[in-house]
């Protein structure tokens, strides 16, 4: 290994680069969002900031570290997966908040990826693993999302539209039925099984049909392997309490940075409609949008917000102190954090194993 960060394609131009071009779509999108309100309005907004409300912001985020470490370290030792330390959870979830920011061409999944097959996991086993902490994840705040809806539906007046609101409740039990569906014992296994034959891909274009069909089966079959083990980690909530609790507490530390971004404008929402606006604005980020998505998600965040009541001017200006706290403060951690990579790449084989429930 020649460099700290070459296992992840860091390097300090693209990091620069990287940098460059999300500050330049900021730039670009509040010129936009400066011609659908004010310049005026926004200055105003401003003037009235409260920066007392900025230690609260960064309280959230680092609630939401700690939730997502302590979740990150127990979701990887279902079904007999690596036990990592504290320690090393720190160092990889640090690594992957921020370094694909920082010039990376990993992200977080690859890092993630790489962390589990590092530590002795099977290439599909390490996807399924992969795929099962997005899913628990996601699930949480989609959970957020469908009782928010039933929040303000019972408690109308909040701002959120109806269509919003809809969508959630319609969205999520539908997705939860589904994964129950693939994921019961009945069909499980038939399901999650991969094909026996490989098939490589080769230069002589009639061949591609038949790799694209093979590569999309052994896809979904890791996509119902992690559902799998996504449900194997509920129904034994007792022995995975980090996990159960620490996505929870990670996005209500997110969402709390959120609130006081708005509160150090002087706006406030309601608890429903907040988790509303920030559920829909964040699909926005399992995009693979460049540069940290700099640019797409503070319009989507400031636009969702402005749905729910808040007036634009400072819903884009508590946006940028929000992402300021999410995106580029988490780049100095991830940065620190690089030259741990080749002490990872030692440590993560001797990494013991969880027994097998």
């Amino acid at each position: 290994m020649a460099g700290d960060g070459e296992i992840f394609g860091i390097d300090r131009r693209r990091a620069i680069l990287t940098g460059a071009a999300a500050l330049v779509l900021i730039v670009g999108l509040v010129a936009v969002v400066g011609q659908v309100t004010s310049f005026h309005d926004m200055v105003r907004a401003l003037r009235k900031g409260d920066g007392a409300w900025f230690p609260v912001c960064l309280g959230g985020e680092l609630l939401a570290y700690a939730g997502y470490i302590v979740a990150y370290r127990d979701a990887a030792r279902v079904d007999g997966g690596p036990c990592f330390t504290l320690w090393t959870s720190t160092r990889i979830v640090a690594i992957g908040f921020g370094a694909f920011v920082a010039g990376s061409s990993a992200g977080t999944l690859g890092l993630d990826y790489w962390a589990l097959h590092r530590a002795g996991e099977r290439p599909h086993v390490a996807a399924r693993r992969v795929l099962a902490l997005n899913t628990i994840e996601w699930a949480v705040l989609a959970t957020f999302a469908c009782l928010s809806s039933v929040l303000v539906l019972v408690r109308p007046g909040s701002g959120a539209p109806l269509a919003m609101e809809l969508a959630w409740l319609i969205v999520v039990p539908s997705c939860v039925a589904a994964a129950l569906w693939v994921s019961a014992p009945a069909r499980a296994d038939r399901l999650a099984a991969l094909p026996h034959e490989d098939v490589e891909l080769e230069r002589d274009p009639h061949t591609w049909p038949r790799w694209l069909w093979h590569a999309a089966r052994a896809g979904f079959s890791d996509a119902v392997g992690g559902v799998v083990l996504v449900r194997h980690l509920l129904g034994r909530p007792r022995s995975h309490l980090g996990a159960v609790l620490g996505f929870p507490v990670y996005w209500a530390g997110d969402i709390l940075t959120l609130y006081a971004a708005l509160r150090a404008f002087g706006e406030h929402a309601a608890l429903g409609a907040l988790v509303l606006a920030y559920t829909t604005a964040y699909v926005v980020t399992a995009l693979p949008l460049p540069a940290g998505g700099a640019g797409g998600v503070e319009a989507g965040l400031a636009f969702s917000l402005h749905a729910v009541g808040i007036a634009l001017a400072p819903a884009l200006l508590a946006t940028l102190v929000y992402r300021v706290f999410t995106l580029w403060l988490p780049i100095g951690p991830a940065l620190a954090a690089v030259p741990q990579v080749k002490t990872l790449d030692r440590e993560l084989p001797d990494v013991p194993h969880a027994d097998v429930a």
